[in-house]
Formats: C-alpha cells, sequence, structure tokens
C-alpha cells in the first residue's frame, strides 16, 4: 500500500503506479468536505467518471451517486456443481447413442439463446408482483426526490438533463420488469470454470441493468442542483452529493434519504437479476446433467454500493465503486479476463481499506485503446491456450474485453495479500458475453467505462 499525499486527506492506494487520471480522481475525492478519514483505491484501480473504479470513500451523513455507480448492485454471482472437468468438455450423446457435441459448447449455446444481453430485453416476461412493488418503491423514491429538489425526472444521461424525455412510471416499470434476467454488455458475461480439483462452477457478472442507470442518474442531477445551491465547488461534476442527516425541515437531507431508498431498491434488483440469471444457467446446465448444482454454495455480492458501516469509531456511508466489502470472514470474488483464472477469497477485514478488497484485475487499456491496439486472433488464441472459449454474437464487438484489456490479475491478488486470503483459484472454460452497438456506445459518452473485470 502507498500513500498518496497532497489532498484535504491522505490517499492510500494498493495499485503500485496509479494512472494520471485515476491519480487525479483519487485527489479529489478526498478534497470532499464530507469524505472521511482517508480514501482507498484498490489494487484493480483505474480512472471512472468522477471517482476512480476501484475507490472506496467513506463519507459522513452524505450520499454520492457517482460514487456508487450507475450500474448500481453491479456484482457477481457464483454457485458450484458436482460436474467435473472432464464431463463438461466431454462430447454428449446423441439419440441414437453416437457422439454429439461438445456438453460445454451445447451449454453456452443455450445460455446464448435463452439470456438476453446488450440491449436486448425479454420480450413478454412473467408478470412478478414483488418485482414490480420493488420498482414502484425506487420510482416513488425519485418522485418525490425530484419534487424536493425541483429536478425533473428524465431519461437523459446527461448531468445537464440533455436530450431526453420525461421518466414515467409505466416505462420505468416495463423497463425494470423486462430487463429483470438479463446480462447486458461491457464487461458482463456468463462463465463456465473449473477449479484446480477440476470441479465445475457457474458464475456471472451483472448489475441493475437500466433500472441502476435511471436511479443514478436522476439522483445524480438532484446532487449537482444541491452542490450548486449551496456554495459547495467540485472539481469533478462527478462528485456531486447530497446530505442524508437533517431534520424534516431540511428538505434536502429528505432527497438524500429518498435516494438511499432508491439505492437499496436498486441493489435488491440487481441481486434479483444475478439470481434470475444463475437458475436460467443452472436449469440448461441440468437438462443434460440432473441434480448436479450445489446451490448451498451460492455466493452473490455487490461491488458497487454504499453501506451505513462503522470506521475508526465513526458511522459513516462506505462507497464501494468497483471493490468489494472484505470483512474477516465475507467471502470475496475476483474475476479476471477470459484468459485469466477468477480467485475465491476471504477477507481480512484490513482497516485501512475500510474493509474492501479487488473486484477484479482492472483495466489498463480503455476500450477504444483495446479496439485499436488488439490483435482479435492474438487474444482469442490466448484464451484457447488458457483452456477457454469465447461466446459471442460478435468476437469483434467484444475485443475490449480480450485479456489484453486487463491487468495481470496474479499479481493484483499479490498486490492485495493484506486484504484478502485466496481461498480457490478456478479457471474459465467457456465465457458468454453480450455486445452492443457501436453506435450505442458513442451514446453513452464518457461516463463510467464500468466496473472492470
Amino acid at each position: 500500500m502507498k500513500t498518496i499525499e497532497g489532498g484535504r486527506l491522505p490517499v492510500y492506494s494498493w495499485v503500485p503506479e496509479l494512472e494520471p487520471g485515476a491519480h487525479r480522481q483519487a485527489l479529489n475525492c478526498a478534497a470532499l468536505p464530507v469524505a472521511f478519514h482517508h480514501v482507498a483505491v484498490m489494487a484493480d484501480g483505474h480512472q471512472g467518471y468522477g471517482v476512480p473504479i476501484g475507490a472506496v470513500v467513506a463519507m459522513e451523513d452524505a450520499l454520492s451517486p457517482y460514487a456508487v455507480g450507475n450500474d448500481i448492485g453491479c456484482g457477481m454471482a457464483i454457485v458450484p456443481t458436482t460436474l467435473t472437468r472432464d464431463e463438461l468438455l466431454a462430447p454428449l450423446p446423441t439419440r441414437a447413442g453416437g457422439p454429439g457435441p461438445i456438453a460445454r459448447d451445447d451449454i453456452m449455446g443455450w445460455i446464448q439463446s435463452s439470456i438476453p444481453s446488450g440491449n436486448a430485453a425479454h420480450r413478454s416476461p412473467p408478470p412478478d408482483p414483488e418485482v414490480d412493488a420493488l420498482l414502484d418503491r425506487a420510482f416513488d423514491a425519485m418522485v418525490e426526490g425530484a419534487a424536493l429538489a425541483d429536478v425533473p425526472l428524465s431519461t437523459s444521461q446527461s448531468p445537464e438533463g440533455r436530450g431526453g424525455q420525461p421518466l414515467e412510471r409505466e416505462n420505468f416499470v416495463r423497463r425494470g420488469r423486462s430487463q429483470l434476467g438479463t446480462l447486458g454488455s461491457g464487461n458482463h458475461f456468463i462463465e463456465l470454470l473449473a477449479d484446480e480439483d477440476g470441479v465445475v462452477w457457474l458464475m456471472l457478472h451483472s448489475g441493475s441493468r437500466g433500472v441502476g442507470g435511471a436511479i443514478c442518474n436522476n439522483f445524480h442531477r438532484m446532487a449537482l442542483t444541491f452542490c450548486r445551491h449551496h456554495g459547495h465547488e467540485l472539481p469533478d461534476p462527478g462528485l456531486a452529493w447530497l446530505p442524508v442527516a437533517g431534520g424534516d425541515e431540511d428538505p434536502w437531507a429528505e432527497v438524500g434519504r429518498a435516494y438511499e431508498r432508491a439505492l437499496r431498491e436498486g441493489l435488491e434488483y440487481a441481486h434479483r437479476n444475478r439470481r434470475r440469471m444463475l437458475q436460467e444457467v443452472a436449469a440448461i446446465v441440468e437438462q443434460r446433467f440432473p441434480n448436479r448444482v450445489r446451490w448451498d454454495g451460492t455466493v452473490n455480492i455487490h461491488h458497487n454500493d454504499a453501506t451505513a458501516e462503522t470506521h475508526f469509531g465513526h458511522e459513516v456511508w462506505v462507497h464501494r465503486k468497483g471493490a468489494v466489502k472484505a470483512a474477516i470472514g465475507t467471502t470475496t470474488i475476483t474475476p479476471g479476463s477470459m484468459g485469466t483464472a477468477t480467485y475465491l477469497g476471504e477477507g481480512l477485514g484490513n482497516a485501512l481499506s475500510f474493509e474492501s478488497c479487488s473486484h477484479g484485475a482492472g483495466r489498463i487499456r480503455s476500450r477504444s485503446r483495446a479496439r485499436a491496439e488488439l490483435s482479435l486472433q492474438g487474444e482469442l488464441e490466448l484464451v484457447a491456450a488458457a483452456g477457454g472459449k469465447v461466446f459471442a454474437a460478435s468476437n469483434q464487438a467484444v475485443l475490449d474485453e480480450m485479456p489484453g484489456a486487463y491487468k495481470d490479475l496474479d499479481e493484483v491478488m499479490a498486490n492485495q495479500a493484506d486484504l484478502v486470503s485466496v481461498v480457490a483459484r478456478l479457471r474459465p472454460l467457456g465465457t458468454y458475453k453480450g455486445a452492443e452497438t457501436r453506435g450505442r456506445r458513442r451514446a453513452r459518452g464518457r461516463r463510467d467505462r464500468g466496473s472492470s473485470r
């Protein structure tokens, strides 16, 4: 761990050489009047929107939408099976008794056709009263906050609200209902892996889809309005925050508490989204290998959240943006790229990291640099040499997620040995990636490059 001085508070970084953009953003976080004690940057830290991805920022009586991120509750879910690597890589028998397709390829093919990714969603989702109620509660919180802040709800992703349409309850609920159980794109994925004993695991990375984005973007505009009204100068608009402490006579504290409520619903939606996809993947696996999924071993965790915790004798809101809670004994998941291992770990409860650790390997190339500098054939060969295989509508479309876009995960794990201990090392056998159209990527501008793998 290195200490970076020069801000109102110190920055503790587990990155050997923090890139200039992330270095600047970390110091900006440390300058916030509500930031507490220090800012921590995990070993996979890199530049994000306002706040570095991999940053942990504790705030006193305040919440910052973009210190959580616009994919509220983005995280990992994993479940072990009793299936072996040899079984997964063997041909399935045909009805005639001869060899059929490799089990892995057959399973991944069905996953591709069953779980929407990229911009796609379920066309006719079944009714789910619990999910609809969750979405209604989230929208109620947005309506309350917008009325108090005098900031209209909008579909816009712009801090100024440009280019959007009025956000209406019916559309918000419909979108949330149709996106539940969908993967998304960017660095989101579904993967089959094997541990060092040859046992197969099912794993996926996804979040709250458009639900989290709508919550974050709208409350971010409210936070910007609060900071302007109260003269809080921000070194970056992505650092806007809302107070959460204060009596009923303080309307801005009510806005902050409305964000807190909406945030909780976004986190629950993300958890349910991963659970729904795990169930679908497990059903596909068990059509070929019945009763082989060990649900008692499921882990489902966030790495984009904010929780009320006690650190250094104070109750604070700990924002983890691309960071995993690593309290003593807590199970952690740190995935690499498609050509490298994933680590299951156990948190060591390090106080200096606010009991957190890395959520992935961390990017060394931006998406545009990866597409310009990497060879698709070369990257696919690296994946194959590691025993994996990429499943995507277009491999070219996910070039920016290939191994060459990411740091060496083994080095990342070594750099955070004081934060998490390794429990298991898993190697990918098959990875399903979603992809957006290039035009939609451009439309998202410079917002979060995504919590990286």
